[in-house]
């Protein structure tokens, strides 16, 4: 599930997405989880999506099919639109209030290649989780195992031998991500560690 993140020097960090351990809901580097059909809505076929965060914010005006369930099965999109923080889907065939009810419960992918392209410095969270941090002076303090979504700015969660440290997703803290080389480089801030 992934989400993306914006390092931004303000100090807020902008959260377009979902949470991180929702990333790992699918093993296809290629999918980017957005959330779960709740209900049939009206009697024409459409679903309701709760979607995961803000993730409706990534959804390019051009999607032309999703995926569904465990087994990511790929269904064709006849109408999809934004409505109320969700998102209402009817799929090409899907023409009954009946036939909707049989999604509930789905989880919803969408291929990334289906996704507004990520501006410089962004990344989804699925990139992110397992990324080796280290800090500036070369020592390794652990991998990031969670991407936690907070009002001013993201929170990095890095599980090492000291335990969890959790690092603010922002320009004076996170230095470099190197997602081909799996690293992340920091500065730690005075305080953050349990020593």
């Amino acid at each position: 599930m992934g989400h993306r993140v914006t390092q931004s020097s303000n100090r807020k960090t902008q959260v377009e997405s979902i949470k991180g351990s929702e990333v790992l809901d699918t093993s296809e580097p290629h999918l980017l989880f957005i959330g779960v059909i709740t209900r049939p809505h009206g009697v024409k076929g459409e679903v309701w999506v709760k979607i995961v965060n803000k993730a409706d914010k990534l959804i390019d005006e051009q999607i032309s099919n999703v995926l569904l369930g465990v087994d990511q099965v790929l269904y064709e999109l006849e109408t999809y639109r934004i409505h109320r923080n969700g998102l209402l889907i009817k799929f090409n065939g899907c023409n009954d209030r009946n036939h909707a009810d049989s999604f509930r419960g789905s989880k919803v992918y969408i291929p990334v290649d289906q996704l507004k392209p990520l501006r410089p410095n962004e990344y989804y969270v699925k990139d992110l989780i397992g990324l080796s941090v280290f800090t500036e002076n070369g020592e390794h303090i652990g991998d990031l195992v969670e991407v936690l979504p907070t009002g001013a700015n993201d929170v990095y969660s890095i599980l090492g031998d000291e335990g969890e440290i959790l690092l603010p997703a922002i320009k004076s803290v996170i230095k470099c991500v190197d997602l081909v080389g799996k690293k992340m480089t920091v500065q730690l801030i005075p305080g953050m560690r349990k020593r």
